[in-house]
């Protein structure tokens, strides 16, 4: 018997095999197959897919850093340039030019000047420690006060300072050190500075010298949650973080950084352990960053994922077999099952559904099979739905074409006979009540001029008056120029209804309403004379405008049309915008909106608003 003989019967022989079998048969093969692949491919493919991933997100996090600290060096050094545009400081450094021990004591109201002027640039700002000017003659002008530093100091061969002189006017970013006018000398810096120069003559009046705290960079490394070393140098090399003083493994980082400019990254040994080395340079302040990742870290994970794997392998291989048994059975009958399906819905059967009974390839079909007729019957009836919503669309349009009309006749035949009568404050309300429905019916436009808006207003506040009598006071404070200003419609109204039935109780009181500019902001102010709001009642309101969703309380006016009003504005302008409540129990309420600043003749404006 030849091989070509043995061939055709070993293949007969599979064929003419149970399908079950043949399942059992290729589970097993497969099995082993896999088995013995990816014994040998997993710890190298998997180990080199975390190294590239480590140097890459170790490079990203690297420029990150330098990103954060080149614009935080920016608002530094804006800072710092700072008192060349006041001719105040210039003029105080000036007096202050004779160096010695008899330096004359800076004037109080020359420290108060200038301490107010450097205190604007720390508020909020935790990470300064200091911002100090010192003059040519060795007096120290800071925010901090006497029992934090010396005021005079005369010694003025301090390498930081002779470095700030040599930069001629640049900015300096100076490493760690311990400045000499402290009087905690354990009080450590790092700084941005610069030489101070009078704009005229480019004389050299002093300088000014930021100091930052070390846990600005902390925060930085700390938010990056990485296991990584991160190291931060200047440009000679010099440590910014973390304090050289307590690392032992800076020194020998120092000859491999200009050997990975290109790269970014290296490998190296470091007493004994394998180090991934990531560098990355700032081109604008210079700054280095380096970090140092153990090998051991990036390939703990691959080494944890081929003991898995392999006993994952071992155990597929044992129950190959009995899967084989488990699942051909059920899988004939799902395909059999799915068949008769598939002919029901050929015929117009959309409920035809098969019951899944497996996870496998056979059970993906069949979910597969069941969201696909869903869908075809939810597109179905949703044709369906569509057409007659289309149908209804087109008898709303239809209803209101003529309800409006038929209203502003009715209201104007109303008006007619009561001036025919001589009934002249019901044809005021009627005439104030046509003008509400026209603005709010007939016009379409979600955007209106402020001046529009207030007219509305103006004849909300004439329906009023009539019903509460000349109690009700209405003061209207806009400047001309605003009045072109525009606004979301329908967002004042709301806020003057709440001051008269909440504020006043429709009693009667004064409601003032202001508009101004502030930068490109247009700000109006609703106020009111009325009973206010006490605290815990206010903190409610505030957070319900906050969450934007009405209020279950029984202030139910104002849980719902203020926060209505706030998530308008913000959904059209952003989250900068909306609104924001004062108030005091029995000393009144004002409600303060705040919007861009655009004119009506800003058409693309409008274009985009109404889009």
């Amino acid at each position: 018997m030849n091989l070509k003989t043995i061939r055709k019967s070993y293949k007969a022989k599979l064929l003419s095999l149970p399908y079950r079998i043949k399942l059992i048969l290729v589970f097993s093969l497969l099995i082993l197959l896999t088995a013995s692949i990816l014994g040998s491919i997993t710890y190298y493919q998997f180990g080199g897919a975390s190294q590239r991933n480590a140097e890459e997100y170790s490079i990203q996090l690297a420029d990150q850093i330098n990103r954060n600290l080149d614009r935080y060096i920016k608002e530094m050094q804006i800072i710092s340039l700072s008192p060349l545009y006041d001719q105040e400081v210039i003029n105080i450094l000036k007096n202050h030019q004779i160096s010695g021990v008899g330096a004359p004591f800076p004037p109080a109201n020359e420290r108060v000047k200038i301490w107010r002027y450097i205190s604007s640039f720390v508020h909020m700002r935790n990470e300064i420690r200091g911002i100090h000017i010192l003059a040519n003659d060795g007096n120290i002008f800071s925010n901090l006060d006497s029992n934090t530093i010396m005021l005079q100091v005369f010694e003025q061969n301090n390498e930081w300072l002779q470095r700030i002189i040599k930069a001629d006017g640049e900015h300096v970013i100076l490493p760690l050190h311990h400045p000499n006018y402290y009087l905690n000398k354990d009080t450590a810096v790092f700084s941005v500075a610069r030489l101070i120069r009078d704009p005229s003559d480019q004389t050299p009046l002093g300088i000014i010298k930021i100091d930052l705290k070390q846990e600005l960079i902390q925060d930085m490394v700390k938010n990056t949650k990485t296991k990584s070393q991160i190291f931060i140098v200047n440009n000679q090399k010099e440590i910014i973080y973390p304090n050289s003083e307590e690392n032992d493994i800076y020194p020998n980082i120092l000859p491999e950084m200009e050997n990975i400019k290109v790269n970014n990254y290296t490998n190296i040994p470091i007493e004994g352990v394998d180090y991934m080395m990531v560098y990355n340079q700032s081109e604008y302040s210079g700054l280095n960053i380096v970090m140092l990742t153990p090998k051991s870290e990036i390939f703990s994970e691959v080494n944890y994922l081929r003991k898995v794997l392999f006993v994952v392998v071992m155990a597929g291989i044992l129950i190959a077999f009995i899967l084989g048994f488990i699942l051909s059975k059920p899988l004939v009958g799902s395909i059999h099952r799915l068949s008769e399906a598939m002919e029901g819905v050929k015929k117009g059967n959309f409920s035809q559904r098969v019951m899944v009974q497996s996870n496998d390839e056979i059970g993906d079909l069949g979910k597969g099979f069941n969201l696909m007729v869903s869908e075809i019957d939810r597109l179905v009836t949703e044709v369906y739905r569509t057409s007659l919503r289309e149908k209804d669309a087109e008898l709303r349009a239809l209803q209101s074409q003529m309800n409006p009309h038929f209203l502003y006749n009715t209201l104007e035949s109303i008006n007619m006979l009561a001036i025919t009568r001589g009934n002249f404050e019901v044809s005021d309300m009627v005439s104030s009540l046509g003008k509400l429905l026209r603005y709010t019916v007939d016009n379409k436009a979600k955007i209106v001029r402020l001046e529009e808006e207030t007219a509305f207003v103006g004849s909300y506040i004439t329906i009023q008056k009539v019903r509460i009598g000349e109690k009700l006071h209405y003061i209207e404070d806009i400047p001309d120029s605003l009045k072109d200003s525009v606004i979301p419609k329908l967002i004042l109204q709301p806020i003057i209804e709440n001051a008269i039935v909440h504020g006043l109780r429709n009693t009667g009181g004064k409601i003032k309403i202001q508009a101004f500019k502030i930068g490109e902001q247009l700000k109006i102010i609703i106020s009111d004379n009325g009973v206010g709001m006490e605290l815990e009642k206010l903190k409610e309101l505030k957070q319900i405008i906050r969450a934007q969703k009405p209020s279950h309380s029984n202030e139910q006016h104002h849980g719902v049309a203020l926060p209505n009003i706030h998530e308008r504005i913000q959904l059209l302008y952003g989250s900068d915008f909306g609104l924001d409540i004062q108030s005091e129990e029995h000393k009144g309420f004002s409600v303060s909106v705040s919007l861009p600043l655009y004119r009506e003749e800003e058409k693309l404006y409008e274009k985009r608003i109404s889009g």
